[in-house]
């Protein structure tokens, strides 16, 4: 196997969330701090229910880092659109943070703040971004972020699911990194938990389509059974 810039930094623990669950009428943002040999514990924050809060999502590989404004408010889009404004798809990032921020970078859907630059275009985000990669909680912040940031202006982020959201859904985890076996560990959570109704990005997950029609053109993972 070819591991293309694989770096060991990007599996480290220490900085890894927030998983932000549902408990005891709370939203509470939960990041792993400490390492191997000092242990590992938990940096809580609790939120009120129904209120906004901001979370900081960490990307070890390169020491950046970047704020998500949090909306407990899960809403599925239409499935439907025609505006006649430019798109921009991409699928099966699986997991690789840096290459779906250098990806939106280049192709100046987002500067290096990642602001967004894309105007009133759609932005397609075909299925298949967890599992496999070390990274899938910063994929999934950064498409919430983008989301909010796309509406901002105008313009849209589709993400519509593929069939490894679904196993993730499904607690299938065949295909998931190891580093999320120990992640649910040090939670205290069974890997499932990360993605059911009580997570946060679980039930944004659930609310997604997996089929849209954008200015005619119909977009879906793989095809349909």
């Amino acid at each position: 196997r070819l591991h293309y810039g694989d770096d060991m930094t990007a599996y480290k623990i220490a900085g890894e969330g927030p998983h932000v669950f549902e408990q005891s009428g709370q939203w509470r943002a939960q990041t792993l701090r400490g390492g191997r040999d000092e242990g590992f514990w938990i940096d809580q924050q609790s939120h009120a229910p129904d209120a906004a809060f901001q979370v900081e999502v960490a990307f070890p590989l390169d020491s950046s880092k970047f704020a998500v404004q949090a909306r407990p408010e899960f809403v599925t889009p239409p499935t439907r659109y025609r505006d006649g404004q430019a798109i921009l798809a991409i699928s099966d990032i699986e997991g690789n943070y840096k290459a779906f921020r250098d990806f939106l970078i280049h192709a100046r859907v987002i500067d290096r703040d990642l602001n967004w630059q894309f105007g009133k275009g759609h932005l397609v985000l075909v299925g298949d971004f967890v599992d496999r990669g070390a990274s899938v909680t910063q994929v999934l912040w950064l498409i919430y972020k983008l989301e909010q940031s796309a509406r901002a202006h105008g313009g849209q982020v589709h993400y519509i699911l593929g069939n490894h959201e679904l196993k993730s859904l499904q607690g299938d985890f065949a295909a998931a990194h190891k580093r999320y076996v120990n992640v649910a560990a040090i939670l205290e959570k069974k890997q499932i938990e990360l993605f059911d109704d009580k997570a946060f990005l679980g039930r944004w997950l659930m609310s997604k389509n997996t089929v849209e029609v954008i200015n005619g053109v119909l977009f879906v993972h793989g095809g349909l059974h």
